[in-house]
């Protein structure tokens, strides 16, 4: 695969779309709040962790497809295709949250002021931090990682092996994201962005290794999976102050490339891979209206008067209640995503984001 360098990697491409599967997961398991759950049932906690965090897979990936690219980088070309296809559908999809989710907010505040919360330092405060809407806290984190592109490309010519073994030491002793401050966000997610590129950069070593430790691998992914999970049961267990999710995913994602690198090498139409790979040409447009799909759904649930079930103690209903937000939810995003891509053709991805 190395050699290949114009080549599509398909592992990456159906890993795209796990992620984004298990990302509209996660959220529908938000979707049920009672804070019983994870102490009454084991699976409902067990889901609750392992779809945690699966945007460490975007940022893994958009690293590894960077350090892939490299050799027709072009920093007015990369900075160009980001703003059609990052920032412009941010800005729409936050219009579309201030006016569907904030405007009564926003309406009782004064258009300026220098001393009290006004309309448009409220706005500006949200786009700066992703406030307005859950899913986009992501956006200005990795708006700024674009930003620094072009240093990002003068690292991608040193050995990054060294780099990238600091950086899962940094991403679990000293850091953990914090959803409404960027630059935190930055100094976590920063890094696991270098390791995604040290990972392509290693590919052939990183795979042999996997194959000649597997056990070991796995073993390790479960330990990073194993000792959050028991936080949840065990106090003092001494080593709380380690962040391992991130890292947890980290593991699963080398796994995960090393279970489907066969897919690099072969001509892939069975229906399993169509549909990953459907879900990941459609994964930013679903990435960014999902959160609304789910917010409606349950509003629904309360104008039927049967809101009640989000709160239920129930890990087993509340765990088939997420799987079906989560079938309902990516059904009605395919759906709304094709109808934008209908009516706007081409220019779509300025509204939603792009299709791959």
């Amino acid at each position: 695969m190395a050699n290949q360098k114009t080549q599509k990697i398909q592992s990456i491409h159906v890993l795209r779309g796990v992620a984004i599967i298990m990302i509209v997961f996660s959220h529908c398991l938000g979707v049920f709040k009672n804070t019983n759950l994870i102490v009454n049932s084991y699976l409902f906690s067990f889901l609750n962790l392992f779809a945690f965090n699966f945007t460490t897979f975007f940022v893994l990936i958009a690293g590894f497809l960077f350090q892939h690219l490299t050799y027709k980088f072009n920093t007015k070309t990369y900075y160009l295709s980001k703003f059609k296809t990052v920032v412009c559908p941010y800005i729409s999809v936050s219009i579309f949250c201030f006016l569907f989710f904030h405007y009564q907010y926003l309406s009782d505040l004064p258009w300026y002021s220098p001393t009290e919360p006004s309309i448009i330092s409220t706005i500006t405060k949200m786009m700066l931090t992703g406030t307005q809407l859950l899913p986009l806290w992501f956006m200005p984190m990795i708006i700024i990682v674009y930003l620094i592109g072009p240093l990002l490309y003068y690292w991608s010519k040193k050995n990054l092996i060294i780099a990238g073994l600091m950086a899962m030491f940094w991403i679990v002793i000293f850091t953990k994201p914090d959803y409404t401050q960027p630059f935190l966000n930055l100094l976590h997610y920063g890094p696991v962005y270098l390791i995604g590129m040290m990972i392509r950069q290693n590919y052939e070593l990183i795979m042999k290794a996997v194959k000649d430790n597997l056990i070991l691998f796995i073993l390790f992914f479960g330990l990073c999976f194993f000792v959050p999970f028991t936080y949840r049961y065990v106090s003092h267990l001494g080593i709380e102050n380690l962040y391992l999710d991130t890292l947890q995913k980290i593991i699963l994602f080398i796994l995960a490339l090393y279970f489907l690198d066969g897919l690099n090498n072969k001509e892939n139409d069975g229906k399993i891979y169509n549909f990953f790979s459907y879900m990941a040409n459609i994964s930013f447009p679903i990435y960014f209206i999902h959160e609304i799909i789910v917010l409606t759904l349950e509003q629904q649930l309360f104008n039927f008067h049967i809101g009640y079930i989000i709160e239920t103690d129930n890990g087993l209903l509340a765990s088939i209640g997420a799987i079906s937000f989560l079938v309902l939810t990516l059904l009605m995003s395919i759906i709304i995503a094709n109808l934008i891509k209908f009516i706007f053709k081409g220019n779509a991805k300025y509204l939603i984001g792009g299709y791959r």
